[in-house]
């Protein structure tokens, strides 16, 4: 005698206009990601190209703010010139942007993962809530970066000592706001769990 239950219909559960709702929005900001994502990554390489390469355009540097030259403009009188700048300073500058952009492309690539997860249904799982934490990080460090940075850029004698901008607050904010909806996102799931446990 067999003892084995075998289910002989699927049984569908019922999805909440809610969770449909989010599973519709996810979609478009899954996108919307993946192309800033895009487009920081190709902006980087650009201002690469022309900081190492420079020819028709290049990087200019001084106290107040960074210049791409192009053609016959002339830069600030006292800029310097990028690639004519001490090997270790340009090696330090190269490390800093590119912590400074890997944190952005960061944040993007995990929130593009988090929208990602809500198209697919999944909006309190651990994973998305994972993807969240790891977006708010990335973000923090984008916006304390150039400041944190600042003083070893300075040592090794870059011009540059625009460090602070404006919407480094509004950044920092969105990162730590993060966090929150992370912690709401798990309250969400234990709510989810105990009804489920209920029923």
């Amino acid at each position: 005698m067999l003892d084995r239950v075998v289910r002989l219909y699927t049984v569908q559960e019922r999805q909440s206009p809610a969770r449909a709702a989010i599973r519709r929005l996810g979609q478009p900001f899954e996108w919307l990601f993946a192309v800033l994502l895009a487009l920081t990554l190709a902006g980087a390489g650009i201002v690469l190209f022309f900081a190492l390469a420079p020819g028709l355009a290049s990087i200019w540097l001084e106290p107040s703010n960074t210049w791409l030259v192009l053609g016959k403009d002339q830069p600030p009188a006292n800029a310097v010139q990028f690639n004519a700048l001490p090997l270790v300073t340009q090696l330090t500058a190269l490390a800093a942007f590119a912590l400074i952009v890997g944190s952005l492309a960061a944040s993007l690539f995990f929130l593009r993962a988090l929208f990602q997860c809500y198209r697919r249904g999944d909006v309190f799982g651990a994973v998305p809530q994972l993807f969240m934490q790891r977006a708010g990080i990335a973000l923090v460090a984008f916006a304390l970066a150039p400041g944190a940075l600042q003083s070893v850029l300075a040592a090794v004698g870059s011009p540059d000592r625009n460090w602070f901008h404006a919407h480094s607050i509004a950044v920092l904010n969105m990162g730590a706001g993060l966090f929150v909806f992370a912690r709401v996102v798990a309250l969400g799931r234990e709510v989810e769990r105990e009804a489920k446990e209920f029923i």
